[in-house]
């Protein structure tokens, strides 16, 4: 998870999806944007003060995006791997697979 400069709406935390291996020859890097906001609905994944943040939060599937790697400024937490699951699955509602 990073804090991100969206410059127009402000500095905000997501969970990149893009792989770590291959993120550093890329110019944009795939991410969920992580609110504050829970709707309790499939395409969320609820991360907390286990991943690193302060509040209750989920990423929200239903709004993931392309971001330009010079907006990324800090890691802002991390979600364990024995969770990806959960990511997976919240991606697979997505597109209805």
């Amino acid at each position: 998870m990073w804090w991100v400069d969206f410059e127009v709406d402000k500095i905000r935390p997501v969970l990149v999806l893009t792989r770590s291996w291959v993120a550093p020859q890329l110019t944009r890097l795939l991410a969920a944007p992580i609110t504050s906001r829970i709707r309790g609905i499939p395409c969320e994944v609820h991360l907390g003060s286990s991943d690193g943040l302060d509040l209750e939060c989920v990423a929200n599937f239903d709004n993931i995006q392309l971001i330009d790697s010079d907006r990324f400024l800090a890691q802002a937490g991390s979600m364990e791997r024995i969770r990806w699951p959960e990511v997976c699955a919240a991606m697979a509602h997505v597109i209805a697979c």
